[in-house]
């Protein structure tokens, strides 16, 4: 019995001192096929490293106006990757200023004594018209940053690009008073049909 445990402990040991040992080796052979396997950067924008902005949310404001960044990895054309990034900032900017508009039009036509289905419709059309006027003039270009990539897994050559677009707090406040001053004609125009209606 004593012959059987301790032979039942000299192939435990065994096989631990056999896979253990090879175990390490195994890790370092894969940790060195990873490497091989790592995208290489080839050309990329100015700096050293990725700008901070790039890795920010894809919203951001400070005292100057608001920020919206949008990017993508792995695209096949230099020229296709930098507008699918600018495309993917301008939906960032859009999705925020709709919400952010929303919000503040929202607090201030509930105030109005407004029934919902009007409360709305009016903050439907002012949003809508907040971001249309953004859309015309007051939406810039910021910073563009791209790397050019070697893909040793798809032996090819890819991009990676960001763009931050940024509107000011000017052009911003400009867009607010336009939809406020076109959803005020509206209203008024819609209150005067509706009386013309009352008088018939």
């Amino acid at each position: 019995m004593k012959k059987m445990s301790s032979l039942w402990i000299v192939i435990f040991c065994f096989v631990v001192l056999i896979f253990g040992c090879g175990a390490g080796k195994a890790v370092k052979q894969t940790q060195a096929l990873m490497e091989i396997q790592k995208p290489v950067v080839i050309e990329k924008t100015g700096q050293d490293k990725r700008p901070e902005w790039v890795s920010e949310k894809p919203y951001s404001e400070d005292d100057k106006g608001y920020h919206f960044t949008g990017g993508i990895m792995g695209g096949a054309d230099y020229a296709l990757t930098i507008r699918l990034a600018k495309a993917e900032a301008t939906k960032n900017l859009l999705e925020s200023i709709q919400i952010k508009a929303r919000g503040e039009f929202s607090s201030v036509i509930h105030g109005q004594n407004q029934n919902n289905s009007d409360l709305g419709r009016y903050v439907t059309d002012a949003v809508a018209w907040t971001v249309d006027n953004l859309r015309i003039g007051g939406i810039r270009q910021r910073q563009i940053y791209y790397e050019q990539i070697f893909d040793p897994a798809s032996q090819a050559i890819k991009y990676n690009s960001w763009v931050q677009l940024e509107i000011a707090r000017a052009d911003y406040q400009k867009a607010k008073i336009d939809a406020a001053e076109k959803m005020l004609n509206k209203a008024i125009r819609e209150k005067d049909e509706e009386a013309k209606q009352k008088a018939l």
